[in-house]
C-alpha cells in the first residue's frame, strides 16, 4: 500500500505538468498552411499562404508564444481580430486573436510586440480595401474541411 501511494505521488505532479505544458505546440503552428484573417463580422477573410506576409505572421505568433510573458488578467477579445490557422495534417483549425498587445491561443495569453501587431493589421486593412477578401462560401468550405 505504501508503494501504490509513493507512485501516485510521484506520477500525479507530472500528469499535472504535462497537462499545463500543452498550451503552445512548436509544431503546430509549423504545420499551418494557411491562415484565415477573419474580418469583424466573421463572414468573410483574407487568406495569408506560402508568401511573405504569411511567414512572417507564423513567425511572429511562434515567437511571441515562446517569448512572451502570460498574463493571469483575462485579455477583453471582444475587438480582438481573429486569425484561424489550418492545419491540414490534423484537420483542425487554431484560433489566435490577437489585440492591442497580446496574441491569445488556446485560451493562454502572451504579452507581443503591439508596433508588430498593429503593422500586420495595416497590411491585413490595404489588402480588404484591395479587395482581396474571400466571399462568406469560400470561407465555409474552407472551415468545413478543415474541422
Amino acid at each position: 500500500m505504501i508503494k501504490f501511494l509513493f507512485l501516485c505521488l510521484c506520477i500525479i505532479p507530472n500528469i499535472v505538468l504535462a497537462s499545463s505544458s500543452e498550451v503552445y505546440d512548436t509544431n503546430t503552428i509549423q504545420e499551418v498552411k494557411s491562415i484565415y484573417w477573419l474580418n469583424q463580422k466573421q463572414d468573410s477573410a483574407i487568406i495569408y499562404a506560402t508568401w511573405e506576409n504569411f511567414n512572417s505572421i507564423k513567425s511572429f505568433i511562434n515567437t511571441a508564444a515562446l517569448t512572451g510573458t502570460t498574463t493571469k488578467n483575462p485579455v477583453n477579445l471582444e475587438s480582438a481580430d481573429i486569425l484561424l490557422l489550418t492545419s491540414p495534417n490534423q484537420n483542425k483549425l487554431f484560433k489566435v486573436y490577437f489585440t492591442d498587445d497580446f496574441i491569445t491561443i488556446n485560451g493562454q495569453s502572451y504579452s507581443a510586440d503591439s508596433a508588430i501587431i498593429a503593422k500586420f493589421r495595416e497590411i491585413n486593412k490595404s489588402r480588404i480595401a484591395k479587395g482581396d477578401s474571400i466571399s462568406p462560401k469560400v470561407l465555409r468550405r474552407a472551415l468545413k474541411s478543415n474541422s
